[in-house]
């Protein structure tokens, strides 16, 4: 009969694999649980540092005979490193839907929720994730300031606080975990803290300034479409196709954000490619369950393709959608 450990090792990350699956699809745990999912996160964090501080042993002198780990070190490596694991996995496939859900496919906003996939995979795989993660400490630090940074978000928008302002606190707070992790301890209190500063003011702008490829979490559509009239907040004559001569066309979409939420979004307005002005603004309210509705019209749109994007005032891809005139 194969050790433990090897059976561990061979089906262990397919069961945490199917668990995290069905984690996401059954056991969604909703907006509300980001700020659980932050006590969580700092929890595994201040667990790993743990860990590694009493199975790290002095090295011998040499020519001096090493002197054997107690047993209890030799069992707290593989147990409490399983045990880490498994809190990163649990707040990665809570993270996942959260993403993905306020994610335009094909779009530049896949990245970022793709990064997280990744993670989530490999936090399956708990040797190698040991390996290549618990036990590096830049990559650890990265890892967790990643982590942090995406709990971080929707955990912002819980307290209602604006997007912009949420990617850029989040930024900064994951800047400064990663920071006090890296920062060599040689260092004196006052470089440390200019360091920090520095490293927290570039983080921070970089984030703000790249705003467009993250997913505007938690605003999302529910449905949008284009039509040829608004009647009681609903679409009427939707299409995708309309006539050369239609008197005007509807971009309607129906945006989900959680309650006491407020939102500036604005509609750019495509046409065979090129912009073609007329953006407008709009606000969005949240707390409506089948969400905020808003709209944009063309009078007499020429022939061609046109697209609709919404986004937000920070320039996140909220939804977009298309249609025809011929």
């Amino acid at each position: 009969m194969p050790p433990l450990g090897e059976l561990n090792r061979r089906f262990g990350p397919w069961i945490s694999l199917v668990l995290g699956i069905a984690a996401v699809f059954y056991m969604q745990r909703g907006l509300g649980f980001a700020p659980v999912a932050v006590g969580v996160l700092l929890l595994a964090w201040i667990l790993a540092a743990g860990l590694r501080r009493i199975t790290t042993t002095p090295a011998a002198p040499e020519g001096a005979p090493e002197t054997p780990q107690p047993r209890w070190r030799r069992l707290a490596l593989p147990i409490g490193g399983t045990l880490i694991a498994s809190l990163w996995q649990d707040i990665l496939f809570y993270l996942l839907p959260l993403w993905w859900v306020s994610t335009v496919m094909w779009s530049s906003n896949m990245v970022f929720p793709t990064v997280l996939v990744g993670m989530a995979l490999l936090s399956c795989f708990d040797h190698h994730w040991r390996v290549h993660v618990l036990d590096q400490r830049i990559v650890h630090a990265i890892w967790s300031a990643t982590i942090l940074f995406a709990t971080l978000v929707p955990s912002a928008a819980v307290l209602g606080v604006p997007l912009r302002i949420g990617l850029a606190v989040s930024a900064a707070m994951a800047a400064l975990v990663a920071a006090m992790v890296l920062l060599p301890q040689a260092m004196t209190r006052r470089s440390k803290i200019g360091a920090t500063s520095v490293a927290m003011v570039m983080v921070t702008t970089l984030v703000v300034w790249s705003a467009p490829l993250f997913p505007p979490v938690p605003v999302t559509v529910t449905t949008s479409g284009a039509g040829t009239a608004i009647r009681d907040r609903n679409l009427v004559g939707e299409a995708y196709s309309f006539p050369s001569g239609t008197q005007r066309v509807y971009v309607w979409f129906a945006v989900s954000a959680p309650a006491r939420y407020h939102q500036t979004v604005r509609f750019e307005w495509f046409h065979d490619g090129e912009p073609a002005g007329g953006v407008r603004e709009a606000e969005v309210v949240g707390g409506r369950v089948q969400g905020f509705r808003t709209w944009s019209s063309r009078t007499a749109p020429a022939p061609g393709v046109w697209r609709v994007e919404l986004r937000t005032n920070s320039s996140q891809l909220i939804a977009r959608t298309s249609f025809e005139v011929q």
